[in-house]
């Protein structure tokens, strides 16, 4: 299905109502005067982009709801990176219903006496395989690039696999790393669905089975992963979703993996999801507050808020949790992806924090 159709036939999707949170739809929040002054300045400011969707919540109810043109509460939007945190949310769900373990060994990457790649590698981005993230000095030389739309573009978890280069031992060293979850999402399918062979049978299992254990429960109807030919899900970086959506999945992870009196997750899944490991400021699909180690960028807040954690995409996509406080950020745009645009995200995303905590609800 061409971009532009998919995306109508997904903004026809009816509203989800939000399980556990207090927000009707087409509800619309009376904003706190400084919140709504941030989110004034943000509109204006055309080095952080144009905000499509910007949602501020509080204890489950809005303090702040703003779009841009052409979008709404119900309006899918691309997830860019977000997606890998979609993706540990759903290993999450596999783990509970014991169909993975986080130590079991990747298959697709078993080598003979070769220390083992475990699903937890991946998800830390620790896994050590060979792979080049960065656009220098363009972006088609970027190996993410190539996977979405050069020759990896047909099986997008063979192509990260088989990268040339040096493999370093499991768990010794961080590398960002977008064809690591697309592994991930590879390997998932195979242990939920191993004799689901042809690529149309493994994206209808997949597909259902995430209805049915994430995105229904937690009344995610515009959720939605794309796939490549070979019926693998975008598990690093491809899903469309509503703010709202976003919004609820941040409200399972606060709630430590609990909808609607629904446990989804395991127990704990959340600081799993925020635990440091060799590099400080990337849990487990997750990023977190902290001085960055060698190879990491700047963290988003420059260590403020060092309880929250949050989902980042290219672009200027943010999913900000920030559990002490029971505080949910959503911002949706699209920005110009350089050194100037982040930093301002992050403190956009430092002064809404800090006005949330006087705003009214």
């Amino acid at each position: 299905m061409p971009l532009l159709s998919r995306r109508a036939t997904l903004a026809a999707l009816p509203a989800a109502t939000m399980g556990g949170l207090a927000m009707a739809a087409g509800a619309s929040p009376a904003p706190s005067a400084n919140l709504a002054t941030l989110a004034d300045a943000a509109e204006r400011d055309p080095l952080i982009g144009r905000t499509d969707a910007l949602l501020v919540i509080r204890d489950g109810r809005p303090l702040l709801e703003r779009y841009g043109p052409d979008h709404g509460p119900s309006t899918p939007h691309v997830s860019w990176s977000m997606a890998k945190s979609v993706t540990h949310a759903l290993v999450g769900c596999a783990v509970l219903q014991g169909r993975i373990g986080l130590d079991d060994p990747v298959r697709r990457l078993a080598r003979s006496g070769a220390a083992p790649i475990r699903v937890r590698h991946l998800l830390n981005l620790v896994d050590g395989l060979p792979w080049d993230e960065f656009r220098r000095p363009l972006a088609t030389r970027s190996d993410a690039t190539r996977l979405l739309f050069g020759d990896g573009r047909f099986d997008v978890a063979a192509y990260a696999a088989s990268r040339p280069g040096t493999r370093r031992p499991p768990g010794s060293r961080w590398n960002y790393s977008t064809g690591s979850f697309h592994i991930l999402a590879a390997e998932l399918t195979d242990r939920l669905f191993p004799d689901a062979r042809d690529p149309r049978a493994r994206r209808a299992a997949m597909a259902d089975w995430m209805t049915r254990s994430l995105f229904g429960p937690a009344g995610m109807r515009t959720a939605l992963f794309e796939y490549d030919p070979a019926g693998t899900f975008y598990g690093g970086s491809l899903m469309w979703a509503s703010v709202h959506d976003f919004a609820r999945l941040g409200q399972l992870y606060l709630d430590d993996g609990i909808f609607g009196g629904r446990r989804l997750l395991p127990a704990g899944w959340n600081r799993f999801a925020a635990a440091p490991t060799v590099e400080p400021t990337y849990g487990a699909g997750w990023w977190r507050e902290g001085r960055p180690g060698p190879g990491a960028p700047p963290s988003l807040m420059s260590g403020a808020f060092g309880d929250s954690f949050h989902a980042r995409g290219l672009d200027g996509q943010i999913l900000m949790l920030v559990p002490s406080r029971r505080l949910i950020i959503v911002r949706l745009a699209n920005m110009p992806d350089n050194d100037r645009g982040w930093p301002l995200v992050g403190a956009l995303m430092r002064r809404l924090i800090a006005a949330s905590q006087t705003a009214n609800i």
